[in-house]
């Protein structure tokens, strides 16, 4: 029996798999849920009469209708039942359609409102993880660092660095003596070495100004049977920055559809530098803003100055020249190899560096912002709000008599929850959730949170299902509706303002974001064993007496030379005469106190001997 339940559940997932390289994605499941029209909402409409052609053979007969639409909203409109639809076909197939069509249920849906910027500049850059391996050497002599190995050059070919890693050299003269001998001028090379945290990559984007591009959605439903059924579907894409555009809807060809618009989108992007993150698979994360360096530009206070070429390496922009100058390091002690290193740049790591959020979390009127995968030289930003187009609606035919008949469903409201909101780039706006709500809701801001205190502002917001339903929104408010609480009432389009819900809404204001870096030094220790080696060279210069002048160019250096030689010779002087005088008799006390009795013993045994050849010889005289 289980093979047998499987069977339905694997042909359902083959045609569905089977339909996607045919239809969109948002299409595989058109057919596998009950069809239902969106909500129609309530729109003015103008009867407008057509201008007639000089040329009578392509004249277009019938009465234009005309309206206003608005993003995501849905007009509704029939044919007028019991007028016969006229047509210069002859075919009687047509004929019959053309009937059964006047019965039809025809939606209308601005879909999506474009904003489509040409990409003039393009590159990848990274976000470096840097770190400067240095060596102090306090020899003057020694060939393990100078300024022809390490000044303006790069690192030496290394087989055990990666192919994400560059490096550059650092020559710093004149270091703090620290830990060197008496008169010696400490100098300090660096490699510094270069990788992408965490291999990740990002494209920079020049945006120029855009075109405007206004997606409708046309579907026509019958009813039948007690459910709707889905007879024609078309997607048309109008330009906005010229003249109107007329296009056909339906797939007859008879209803013509005008598109204008009264001037640009109320919110368009300025032309700049933009960035997002370059997914492993192609793809491209959501557009970011912050402050980028142009291709030709080389400004290490901005993102783009650690770049990826043609052959996918990574470099320092200009590196060899300006690593010089944005190395920054100091030595602790020569001896023991301390140092203090610096870059004097900003967005590296280790630090603190900060990527803004996504334009679509900055901007409430943007829904999306993203670099078209496809040869990524257009940035597509899909806004979220929009102004009105102009609507000029035909039936195309020789009878004058059909007309469109518009109509809308009901709105309605349960409730709502909301917050007034000034975020951290001072956008105030009310961000609203509204329960069991379907069309056009109307409210108002009230001055304080008394309901019967005067209004300050009022708005109308849409929900566009036909069935009720839970909806977050953002509704931009003014300067006016300043700090505090507020009462807010909201009603439905067909309701009285005495019927609308009201609540007191909280007020709630984010500070200024003030996003500053602060380089800091960080201490190392670097690995010589080869540096402040002493030897013959060395160390005759010390015993030279010129080298001791050398430097001396005052007066008063002079006094201190003189002071600190005659201190030194005092010093050696009590040195003489404590171990002279007090140590080495001590010395010799404690430590070989037989060698004084073994001295004492031959000395008594030489006077015996002569003590007693004294004494023979007197015998030998008596």
């Amino acid at each position: 029996m289980r093979p047998r339940r499987l069977l339905p559940l694997l042909a359902l997932l083959f045609s569905i798999k089977h339909s996607t390289s045919q239809r969109p994605t948002e299409d595989i499941f058109r057919n596998l849920f009950p069809i239902q029209p969106p909500h129609c909402s309530r729109t003015p409409i103008v009867i407008a009469q057509a201008s007639t052609s000089a040329n009578a053979a392509i004249s277009r007969g019938g009465m234009q209708m005309q309206f206003y639409i608005g993003l995501h909203t849905t007009v509704c409109f029939r044919l007028e039942e019991g007028v016969a639809v006229a047509s210069n076909h002859t075919d009687h197939l047509f004929q019959q359609q053309t009937q059964s069509a006047s019965s039809w249920l025809h939606t209308i849906r601005l879909d999506r409102l474009e904003h489509h910027h040409p990409v003039t500049q393009r590159y990848q850059f990274g976000i470096p993880e840097v770190r400067a391996d240095c060596i102090c050497e306090c020899n003057a002599a020694s060939d393990k660092c100078t300024a022809e190995t390490h000044q303006y050059t790069q690192c030496p070919e290394d087989p055990n660095r990666d192919f994400l890693t560059s490096c550059y050299r650092t020559f710093l003269p004149n270091q703090s003596p620290i830990g060197c001998p008496a008169g010696s001028n400490a100098k300090l090379c660096c490699d510094v070495k270069f990788r992408p945290y965490r291999n990740q990559t990002y494209t920079a984007v020049k945006l120029e100004q855009p075109s405007t591009f206004a997606t409708f959605v046309y579907t026509a439903y019958d009813y039948s049977n007690g459910r709707w059924i889905e007879k024609d579907r078309s997607t048309i894409r109008s330009q906005l920055d010229g003249g109107t555009q007329d296009r056909y809807l339906d797939s007859l060809g008879r209803i013509a559809l005008s598109v204008s618009a009264g001037g640009r989108a109320s919110h368009q992007l300025e032309t700049g530098m933009y960035f997002a993150n370059s997914n492993p698979g192609g793809e491209m994360d959501e557009l970011r803003k912050q402050p980028l360096n142009e291709i030709t530009d080389n400004n290490f206070d901005r993102l783009g100055w650690y770049r990826m070429d043609e052959s996918g390496r990574f470099h320092v922009n200009n590196g060899i020249v300006k690593m010089e100058e944005i190395h920054k390091a100091k030595v602790k002690n020569c001896h023991d190899q301390t140092y203090r290193s610096i870059i004097d740049a900003k967005n590296y790591m280790p630090g603190n560096f900060n990527l803004s959020r996504p334009l679509e979390m900055v901007y409430p009127w943007i829904q999306s912002a993203r670099i078209y995968d496809g040869s990524q030289r257009q940035v597509i930003v899909t806004h979220a709000e929009g102004t009105n187009l102009h609507i000029t609606l035909q039936v195309n035919g020789d009878n004058d008599g059909h007309r469109l008949v518009f109509f809308h469903n009901a709105s309605r409201i349960s409730d709502f929850t909301g917050t007034i909101i000034v975020d951290s780039r001072s956008n105030r706006y009310f961000n609203v959730t509204v329960y069991g709500a379907s069309g056009k809701i109307n409210g108002a801001v009230k001055y304080s949170t008394e309901r019967d205190s005067d209004e300050i502002f009022s708005f109308t917001t849409y929900v566009h299902d036909l069935n009720a339903a839970n909806r977050s929104m953002i509704i931009p408010l003014p300067a006016v509706v300043e700090s505090g609480p507020r009462m807010i009432c909201m009603y439905a389009d067909e309701q009285r303002e005495e019927q609308a819900v009201c609540r007191i809404v909280l007020y709630h204001e984010t500070p200024l974001e003030v996003d500053i870096e602060h380089n800091t030094w960080h201490e190392m220790v670097g690995s010589c064993p080869t540096c402040n080696q002493i030897n013959l060279t060395g160390l005759s210069k010390y015993l030279n007496p010129m080298s001791w002048v050398n430097g001396v160019s005052s007066l008063g250096e002079f006094v201190m030379m003189a002071t600190d030689i005659l201190v030194y010779v005092c010093v050696l002087v009590v040195v003489y005469v404590v171990l002279t005088k007090i140590v080495i008799p001590i010395c010799k006390c404690w430590i070989c106190p037989m060698y004084i009795m073994s001295q004492s013993r031959p000395k008594s045994k030489r006077r015996e001997k002569s003590k007693r050849g004294e004494d023979d010889d007197e015998g030998m005289r008596v």
